[in-house]
């Protein structure tokens, strides 16, 4: 098995240097990380193999495994153990921080824009064009008064900070009260053209309240997730804290105006598995005789810290494991939200409101509007969803799963 991996790996190899001579970025990033995934796949079983090996070479020599092969699997479980804790605090906070995304989501965002966006229409004109045309009241003065409300309203700080596009419909909403109040001061309301009006506003509106709809969950989701996450982190310094002194660490305390994210990176950066490698060869050195001879049966009898730290180890196995849920689980929701607002954007195309538009000095009808959002949601998705596979490396998390799961022989 390691012979073929080795093979492959030249084979990889050989693959990168051919792309290097043609340039393509995205390949060349997607082989670096299939050669690391081998090359972390190798380097776990090399070290499965060696204590397996030198395990099975002790039962058929004495019917029993030695200490020495007890003390080099109780060491390869403390350090894949750092390796373990200080991968999953780096993919937490990967995946915190890509919960959200600027490019995707921005997106969304500019297409519940009150005054403009990639549909076509501003909102704020088509409540200005819909009270002319329909003419509501009677008056040019009347008219001109509630033009004037309506770019109050618009401009209010109040609908500028209300989330998402939730400011169309509280803009509708205010207006349509201010024009009912107006017209029953007339001598002869025409409710005939409220009804249009409202009419008119609600064609728009579906949109809007599906979109918002879409946009609220989603932020609601976002919020539950990255608590999901923050408490994990919280679990795992936690944890890691209490039980490094077992390590012969002294770990830092996290400082009031610390963030999560920072205390994490800090004490992480002093938790390594070069650090315990480093404190394990000490120990052992303290049970050598005559400078040379380790007495491994008194080491691992006395060490015991040691043991009942890799003993419970399974601690970190099941904040990985839960980790990996919410990973599947950010995937599952985003792909709803997406499907949500797939939804609102067929309702603007069923009815009729997006509008021409010149992209690039080429006007775009309709049609064409509404295929460019589409597909251009889809690549922005997806380029986000990418980027997140990309940057953290889930089956090396599930590899260090497996390296804290084999069997123990101390």
């Amino acid at each position: 098995m390691a012979k073929n991996l080795v093979l492959l790996l030249i084979a990889i190899l050989g693959m990168r240097q051919t792309f290097a001579q043609n340039p393509d970025s995205l390949k060349i990033i997607q082989l670096e990380r299939e050669i690391q995934e081998l090359k972390t796949y190798r380097d776990n079983l090399s070290g499965s193999l060696e204590v397996t090996n030198l395990a099975l070479n002790d039962l058929i020599r004495d019917k029993q495994v030695s200490d020495q092969t007890k003390w080099i699997s109780l060491r390869s479980s403390l350090i894949n153990s750092a390796t373990l804790y200080r991968k999953l605090s780096e993919d937490i906070i990967n995946l915190k921080s890509r919960v959200t995304d600027e490019d995707y989501q921005g997106f969304i965002k500019s297409m519940g824009s009150i005054e403009g966006g990639p549909l076509g229409f501003s909102f704020e004109e088509v409540i200005k064009e819909s009270v002319s045309r329909i003419g509501i009241f009677e008056s040019k003065t009347r008219m001109d008064r509630f033009l004037e409300i309506t770019n109050s309203i618009v401009a209010s700080p109040i609908a500028s900070g209300i989330p998402f596009v939730s400011q169309a419909v509280f803009a509708s909403n205010s207006l349509l009260n201010v024009a009912y109040s107006s017209i029953m001061t007339e001598k002869k309301p025409d409710y005939t053209k409220m009804s249009q009006f409202e009419n008119e506003l609600n064609r728009y509106l579906v949109y809007f309240s599906a979109l918002d709809k879409a946009n609220m969950a989603n932020q609601n989701s976002n919020n539950d997730r990255i608590a999901l996450l923050e408490n994990l982190q919280l679990e795992l310094t936690s944890r890691v804290h209490k039980e490094s002194v077992k390590l012969g660490f002294s770990l830092p305390e996290r400082s009031p105006t610390e963030s999560i994210d920072t205390y994490s990176n800090r004490i992480f950066s002093i938790f390594t598995a070069e650090n315990i490698d480093q404190y394990l060869k000490r120990v052992e050195q303290g049970y050598g005789q005559n400078s040379q001879v380790i007495n491994y049966a008194r080491l691992l009898q006395n060490e015991r810290d040691l043991k009942y730290y890799a003993n419970h180890i399974s601690s970190v196995v099941d904040l990985s494991k839960r980790f990996l849920l919410y990973y599947d689980n950010f995937f599952e929701i985003a792909d709803q939200y997406h499907l949500k607002v797939m939804e609102a954007l067929d309702l603007a195309h069923k009815n009729g409101i997006i509008q021409p538009k010149k992209i690039n000095g080429v006007e775009q009808s309709p049609q064409q509007l509404y295929e460019a959002i589409r597909q251009s949601l889809s690549s922005k998705k997806t380029a986000r969803d990418n980027g997140i596979k990309n940057s953290i490396n889930i089956s090396d998390l599930k590899q260090q799963l497996e390296r804290a799961e084999e069997f123990k022989l101390y």
